[in-house]
């Protein structure tokens, strides 16, 4: 396509780039010049859409790294503004700038409704959004000291908006329900077959649970403040929260709330304690709409969970993109390297994630219900870090001491 005399009337820009603008020009979102309307739902993408899913997500991480006031702004929303702006000079001009000049004729702005995120204010402190900041710190170091490629620099920091909204969610369940962190176990056993990945899978289902019953008493909360006895007529306690919510009282589907009533008054349960989680797994099984749903399909779309298919039983197996970004987000690759254990013991304060190269990592498991042997653990932590090495972010040293972190000849690659 390159190749023809008159570029103006050649397939790339007659076909090609049209098509890439309806892809990626919603808005200006994906140009850096409103990366609080992003999505980031897609590790390769900024794109904005209508996928309720993806409702206020570049909001919540714009919010997330300005911090609470004008000091608190990380270095990496200038980054990502920078390698994403599609009006350098042309003395700036790098291959990404090239791609986004000819999709940023079209774009229009897009005003989100105004939401209200109570974790991101002084009122009340967060630990997992100070935890999310100093990755992005992390990250934003790397990027700024390293100087790779724009377009990894923008797939990189992307993925850990990604990453971080996935986190984010699935801490509502502990802090906001009361519920215990949930720990996560990193397959690197390479088989769906293995006590590793049974454990990773059962330890990421426990998550979607708490998150199914967290939104269960977010639902019954809802119900208390239509003014409506809910525990004695839910129906129309339903009807009013329709009303209130500017849809029809009737929107909701009646037969199948006397069926679930029949059921749960059959087995003899409590209508106040099953009747709110009934509900939201009816409109997790509807529409994936739930919680659970979301982190489902955001932790897919991250490259944190695995496999991609519409297979409900996840693991997490981070892509290597994604690795790379856990890595690099964990600790500061700039400054210095850590020795693998350490890095274990880092990997594990900051994201909740234990791969089995540490000896408490056994007891954590134990504790957490997904006891696992040592002999795949010990295999498991060996496993992950060839892969590390294989993407040029461990090395082995003499005395069977292993490093992490971004080894030198690595970094001119991006």
């Amino acid at each position: 396509m390159g190749e023809e005399q008159d570029l103006r009337q050649s397939l790339l820009v007659t076909h090609v780039l049209p098509l890439l603008r309806t892809i990626l020009a919603t808005d200006a979102a994906a140009f850096g010049t409103s990366p609080d309307q992003s999505s980031f739902s897609s590790p390769t993408a900024l794109t904005v859409t209508g996928d309720p899913s993806d409702d206020h997500a570049g909001e919540f991480i714009h919010r997330l790294w300005s911090g609470l006031d004008e000091t608190g702004r990380l270095e990496v929303l200038d980054l990502f503004r920078d390698v994403s702006a599609s009006d350098k000079s042309v003395a700036d001009v790098d291959d990404l700038t090239a791609v986004l000049i000819p999709l940023a004729d079209e774009t229009r702005p897009r005003r989100p409704a105004d939401w209200i995120y109570k974790d991101l204010t002084a009122e009340r402190p967060s630990a997992i959004a100070e935890a999310l900041r100093a990755a992005a710190v992390n990250l934003g170091t790397y990027e700024k000291h390293a100087r790779p490629n724009p377009i990894a620099s923008l797939q990189r920091i992307v993925t850990l908006a990604s990453i971080s909204i996935f986190f984010h969610a699935a801490s509502r369940a502990a802090e906001w329900g009361g519920m215990p962190p949930r720990l996560l176990l990193l397959d690197s056993s390479g088989t769906k077959h293995s006590p590793v990945a049974d454990a990773s899978e059962l330890l990421v289902m426990r998550l979607m649970d708490d998150s199914r019953s967290y939104m269960a008493k977010v639902l019954a909360d809802i119900l208390v403040s239509t003014g409506v006895d809910w525990k004695i007529d839910p129906g129309q306690a339903l009807a009013e929260l329709a009303r209130s919510g500017g849809k029809k009282s009737q929107s909701y589907d009646s037969k199948m709330l006397a069926e679930t009533l029949a059921e749960i008054t059959d087995t003899g349960s409590d209508v106040a304690d099953e009747l709110p989680l009934r509900l939201v797994e009816l409109l997790d099984g509807s529409s994936g709409r739930s919680l659970d749903g979301f982190l489902r399909l955001f932790g897919v779309r991250s490259g944190l969970l695995y496999p991609q298919q519409k297979n409900p039983n996840k693991r997490l197996v981070p892509a290597d993109r994604t690795l790379e970004v856990l890595v690099i987000s964990t600790f500061d690759t700039v400054a210095r390297q850590l020795e693998f254990r350490d890095f274990l013991a880092a990997l594990h304060r900051r994201w909740g994630i234990v791969v089995g190269g540490r000896p408490e990592d056994a007891v954590l498991l134990s504790e957490a219900g997904a006891t696992v042997d040592s002999a795949s653990l010990a295999e498991n932590s060996e496993r992950f870090l060839t892969r590390l090495e294989a993407l040029g972010l461990a090395r082995r040293l003499a005395d069977s001491v292993a490093v992490v972190g971004v080894m030198e000849n690595e970094r001119a690659h991006g």
